[in-house]
C-alpha cells in the first residue's frame, strides 16, 4: 500500500480538526452521561442483539422517525445521510441506483431485508429502486467488512432493512401526491393479541417521471420516465411459551419503470429496450430459543429477484426474465458464560440459482443460457466476546465453500476500551471478499470461469461518545480507517477483442468519518461528514464516481403542532471513470425542507419541497436528477 492512514490529505485534516475541536467542546458535559439513557439495541453487526454504544465497529441507524422526517421516495434517498456512503442515481425515483460504502464499488455491500440475503446473483448487486420505503421500521448500517459474520459481499459493510411493526389493534393509512403527476398510498395493521401477533402491510406508488438524460441540457431521449411499485408484506410472531417462539417475515414486491439507455448505446433505430420490470419476493421462518444463556435460532428463506427489459422494438414476448432463486437454511447459537463472555456460533447454507425463459435474448443472437446455472455455498462461523475491566475482546472467523468458485477464510479481530459510561475506543482488522457472480464466470461467449473472488483487508480506529448534561443529549461517533483491496474483477478486451473479465485491478482506500447526533430543547442536530481517499492502485487516480468529500446538516425544529426539518447536503467532485482523463462530475449543495402538522393526535399533514434552489447536478454522466419538486402527504393512525 502506497500510502498509510495518519498520511492525510489537507482535506482530511481540516475535518480532522474540526471533529476532535467539536469532540473537545463536548467533554465538558459528556463526562457526565446520564447513566438511565435508553440504550439503542441493535443486530446486524453481530447477528444477535447488542447495545449499540458498544458494539466495536461502526454502525448507524436509521429510526422509523428519520423516515418520517426525511420523507423520501427512495431507500438511497435515506442511506445517502449515513457518513461513508455515496449514491449514484440514473435519473430520478424508481430509476437504476446504486450505494458505495467507504469508496467500495455497488456490489461490496450486502444488503439483507429481515435477516434475508437480497440481489441478483447474475449482476452481483442489489436493486434498490424496487424497495418500498414506506413498508420500513428501520434501516441499520454496519461500515467496514464484516464477511466473517455475514459472507460474502460484505466487503464495505452491511445494510439490513426491517419490515414495519405496529402495535396490537392499532394501525396507519397514508396517502401523497408530488411533483411529476406522483400519487402514493400505504396501510399497515397489527393484528392479534399478546401471545400471536401478525402486522400486514401495503404500499402502492406510480409517477410520470421526466427524462433521465441530458447533454449539455439538452434531452436525448426526450420521453418522460415514469415509474411504478406495488408491495405487500407480513411481520408475525408466536409466542409458543416462555422459551421458544416462531416468527414470520415476507414480502412482495412487484413494478416497472421507463429508462434512457446511456449515450454510447442510445440509438432510437436500433430497438435498445428502455422499459423494465421486476417482481421480487422473500419468505423467512424462523425458530428462537431462550433458556438462561443458551439462545439459538434455526431459520429457512428463499427468495427471488426477478427482472426482464423491452420496450422500443424489443417485444415483451421476446424479452428475457432473468431470475435469481436463493434459498437458505441457517443455524446459529449463543451461550454467555457471565456478563462480560460469551460465544457465538453457527452455519449457513444456501443455493443461489440463475435462470432465464427462453434460450436466446434479444441482444446476444444465439444466447444458451449460462454454462453453469446453480452453485451451493457452506460456510461456518464462530464469534468470541469478552471484556476484562475496561476492555473488550472481539474476534470472529468463517470458512465459505463457493462451489465451484474457491474456498474463503475470512476474519476479524477487534480490542476496545470503555473509557467511561459515556467514552469507548477500538481498534479493529478485519478482512472480507466478493464471489464472482454468475455473468462474470459463465456469460455465454465471455465469462470467465477462472475469475477468482475479490477481497479486502482493513484496519479501522473508532472513537464513540453518548453523552446527556444541561438539557443537551446526543452522541459522536468517529472512524479513521484504511483498506487495500485485492483482485477487482474488470471487464475489458481479451486477445481476440471479446469484453471479458478478470482480475486486474487493486484499491487503496482511506479515510474519516463524522456523525454527531444531538438534541437540546426543540431543536434536534444531525451531521455527517465523510472524506474518502479511493483509488485505483495500479493508475493512482481516484475511483470512478466516488466523491472524496460528502457531507449532511439536518436541523430540526418542533413548536406546538408544527415539526421543521431541513437538509444540507453537499457531494464533492467526482471523475465519471477511473482513468487520467476522465471528465469530472460537478461539486453540488442542496437542500431540502419539510413541515408536518399534527392536526389532531391521530392525524398528520407533511408537506415536502426537495432541492428547494433548483440545483442541476449530475452522480452519473449524463444523467440529470430532478429539479425543485413537493411531495404533500397525510397520515392518519388508529
Amino acid at each position: 500500500m502506497k500510502t498509510k492512514l495518519f498520511n492525510k490529505t489537507p482535506i482530511q485534516l481540516a475535518i480532522a480538526g474540526i471533529i476532535f475541536s467539536s469532540l473537545t467542546s463536548s467533554i465538558a458535559y459528556a463526562k457526565d452521561a446520564n447513566a438511565d439513557e435508553i440504550e439503542n439495541i441493535i443486530i446486524t453487526a453481530n447477528r444477535t442483539q447488542q447495545e449499540q454504544f458498544l458494539t466495536l465497529s461502526a454502525t448507524q441507524v436509521i429510526t422509523k422517525e428519520d423516515i418520517v422526517a426525511f420523507q423520501p421516495q427512495n431507500v438511497t434517498d435515506l442511506l445517502e445521510k449515513v457518513a461513508g456512503i455515496s449514491v449514484v442515481n440514473q435519473g430520478g425515483a424508481g430509476q437504476a441506483s446504486s450505494v458505495s460504502m467507504r469508496g467500495t464499488s455497488s456490489g461490496h455491500t450486502l444488503v439483507l431485508v429481515d435477516g434475508v440475503r437480497i440481489g441478483s446473483a447474475t449482476l452481483g448487486s442489489t436493486s434498490f429502486g424496487g424497495i418500498s420505503v414506506a413498508l420500513i421500521e428501520r434501516i441499520e448500517v454496519v461500515k467496514g467488512p464484516r464477511a466473517a459474520l455475514w459472507g460474502s459481499d460484505a466487503i464495505g459493510g452491511v445494510i439490513q432493512i426491517f419490515t414495519k411493526k405496529q402495535q396490537l389493534g392499532e394501525g396507519v393509512i397514508s396517502a401523497g401526491l408530488g411533483s411529476n403527476g406522483l400519487w402514493k398510498t400505504d396501510a399497515s395493521i397489527g393484528l392479534g393479541n399478546e401471545q400471536h401477533s401478525l402486522t400486514l402491510s401495503a404500499s402502492a406508488e406510480e409517477s410520470d417521471g421526466f427524462s433521465a438524460t441530458k447533454i449539455d441540457g439538452d434531452a436525448y431521449d426526450t420521453d418522460e420516465d415514469g415509474y411504478s411499485r406495488f408491495s405487500l408484506a407480513a411481520i408475525g410472531e408466536s409466542k409458543i411459551n416462555d422459551e421458544f417462539s416462531l416468527h414470520l417475515a415476507s414480502r412482495w414486491e412487484q413494478g416497472g419503470a421507463e429508462y434512457d439507455q446511456s449515450i454510447q448505446y442510445y440509438n432510437p433505430d436500433n430497438g435498445s429496450a428502455n422499459e423494465s420490470e421486476y417482481e421480487n419476493y422473500y419468505l423467512r421462518v424462523a425458530g428462537q430459543y431462550q433458556s438462561g444463556a443458551l439462545f439459538t435460532e434455526l431459520s429457512l428463506s428463499t427468495s427471488q429477484d426477478q427482472g426482464e427489459t423491452f420496450g422500443n422494438d424489443v417485444k415483451k414476448s421476446d424479452s428475457d426474465e432473468i431470475k435469481t432463486q436463493r434459498d437458505q437454511f441457517s443455524a446459529l447459537g449463543q451461550y454467555s458464560f457471565s456478563d462480560a463472555t460469551s460465544i457465538t456460533a453457527g452455519v449457513d447454507f444456501y443455493t443461489e440459482e440463475v435462470s432465464t425463459d427462453t434460450d436466446k435474448d434479444a441482444w446476444t443472437p444465439g444466447f444458451q443460457k449460462w454454462a453453469v446455472e446453480e452453485r451451493d455455498v457452506n460456510a461456518v462461523f464462530i464469534q468470541a466476546r469478552h471484556q476484562l475491566d475496561a476492555f473488550l475482546f472481539e474476534g470472529a472467523v468463517r470458512r465459505d465453500d463457493i462451489e465451484d468458485v474457491d474456498v474463503e477464510v475470512t476474519y476479524n479481530a477487534s480490542v476496545g476500551y470503555q473509557i467511561n459510561d459515556s467514552w469507548l475506543v477500538s481498534l479493529n482488522r478485519s478482512t472480507g471478499f466478493k464471489a464472482p457472480s454468475f455473468n462474470d464466470l459463465y456469460w455465454p461467449g465471455s465469462g470467465n470461469p477462472d475469475v477468482k473472488p475479490e477481497s479486502i483487508t482493513s484496519n479501522e480506529i473508532l472513537i464513540r461518545n453518548q453523552f446527556s448534561s444541561d438539557g443537551i443529549d446526543g452522541s459522536v461517533e468517529m472512524s479513521f480507517f484504511e483498506s487495500d483491496i485485492e483482485n477487482l474483477i474488470a471487464w475489458s478486451p481479451n486477445a481476440s477483442g471479446a469484453w471479458q473479465p478478470s482480475n486486474i485491478n487493486q484499491a487503496d482506500i482511506q479515510g474519516l468519518e463524522l456523525t454527531l447526533n444531538a438534541t437540546a430543547g426543540d431543536f434536534s442536530h444531525q451531521l455527517a461528514i465523510a472524506s474518502i481517499d479511493a483509488k485505483d492502485a495500479q493508475l493512482d487516480v481516484q475511483l470512478a464516481r466516488r466523491p472524496e468529500v460528502t457531507a449532511n446538516y439536518t436541523l430540526g425544529y418542533h413548536w406546538q403542532e408544527f415539526t421543521l426539518n431541513g437538509v444540507l447536503s453537499y457531494r464533492d467532485e467526482s471523475p465519471e471513470k477511473t482513468n487520467a482523463d476522465s471528465d469530472i462530475l460537478d461539486d453540488y449543495w442542496l437542500v431540502n425542507v419539510s413541515l408536518s402538522y399534527q392536526a389532531t393526535n391521530k392525524l398528520v399533514f407533511i408537506g415536502k419541497v426537495n432541492n428547494l434552489f433548483d440545483e442541476e447536478y449530475e452522480t452519473a454522466q449524463n444523467y440529470v436528477a430532478d429539479g425543485t419538486n413537493f411531495l404533500l402527504t397525510a397520515t392518519y393512525s388508529f
